[in-house]
């Protein structure tokens, strides 16, 4: 498995939708880059507009700022750019007045294994 690094990336619109998006990237280089930064903010835009409720719901879902791609097209044209896979890990999307019901399950954390 490739050791990934990691970017947790937050936005709020309007003090009223609060979307934190993680990212991985294989190296610090890519997760530092003006690009992926570009994209970690147009990804938690478009979950804020379009509400996904699961990872393969969000990946099909047209892009928000040019229909004619889907989120996961424009995953694939960021990770050929930086030459290295990149992967949305997880994430949450929050609006003010939701319900407890309305909300969705909250991501699990990744399984860590006990080292004896």
């Amino acid at each position: 498995m490739i050791p990934y690094e990691r970017l947790i990336h937050s936005y709020v619109h309007q003090g009223r939708i609060g979307v934190l998006v993680e990212l991985a990237a294989e190296t610090d280089f890519a997760t530092r880059s003006a690009e992926f930064n570009a994209f970690a903010h147009d990804l938690a835009l478009h979950i804020a507009a379009s509400s996904p409720r699961a990872m393969a719901e969000l990946l099909a879902q047209p892009f928000v700022k040019d229909s004619t791609i889907d989120i996961a097209q424009l995953r694939s044209q960021l990770a050929a750019k930086l030459r290295e896979k990149v992967e949305v890990v997880r994430f949450i999307r929050w609006e003010v007045g939701e319900s407890e019901a309305d909300e969705p399950e909250p991501p699990k954390p990744p399984a860590v294994a006990n080292r004896a």
